[in-house]
């Protein structure tokens, strides 16, 4: 009974193990971004960079809305980012997380029209390897003063997002990647049964 217990929680501990294989992170973009600041490697910290997104805040009053303005109503108001391509030598952008990102990824988003296979996930680093799902987004305003939260689910483990096709229409804030509730309560289960398991031995043997 006591091997049967002990199998059984191993089984709900290690089970929840894939979705913790990468490390969870939030890229907020909380800062004052001066005007085309690439982000590039300023979340290397926790395991994430980037090509061509640019940084952007408001303040300078160069946007063009009004009090110019560039967006309104982000989660994270002191900056948010965006894709921008030349055509000649930038013409992809990548978010690449050496960790790897498991099953889904989270964001919000701002677009004055829709995107088709807006983000690309790939199992290796800067859009190398295997595809492993997209997603669309759809139009939110044509002011950048509406946001919206979506869920990017995809089949294994990513190593990059491709970003490209959003260049120069949707803008991006709070990008983050967490362990799914069910996996994290199956997870705590699995725990809680050791633990449960390891004090009922612990007073057999006292």
């Amino acid at each position: 009974m006591k091997l049967k217990l002990i199998t059984i929680a191993a089984a709900a501990l290690f089970g929840a193990a894939p979705a913790f294989a990468a490390t969870p992170f939030l890229v907020d973009f909380e800062s004052s971004w001066g005007a085309g600041t690439p982000v590039d490697n300023t979340y290397s910290a926790i395991g994430v960079t980037f090509t061509n997104l640019l940084g952007i805040s408001n303040g300078d009053g160069l946007g063009p809305l009004v009090g110019g303005d560039y967006y309104k109503n982000a989660p994270s108001p002191l900056g948010t980012a965006f894709v921008q391509l030349d055509g000649a030598t930038n013409t992809t952008s990548y978010m690449n997380v050496a960790g790897g990102v498991a099953g889904s990824l989270t964001f919000y988003y701002s677009s004055p029209e829709a995107v088709s296979g807006a983000i690309k996930a790939y199992s290796g680093l800067d859009g190398q390897g295997t595809l492993l799902g997209s997603i669309n987004l759809t139009a939110t305003d044509s002011a950048y003063s509406v946001w919206q939260q979506a869920t990017f689910s995809f089949t294994g483990e990513a190593l990059s997002f491709d970003l490209t096709p959003t260049a120069g229409i949707a803008a991006f804030d709070n990008i983050a990647a967490v362990p799914e509730p069910e996996t994290f309560a199956f997870m705590l289960a699995g725990l809680g049964l050791m633990g449960a398991v390891i004090r009922r031995k612990q007073k057999q043997s006292a």
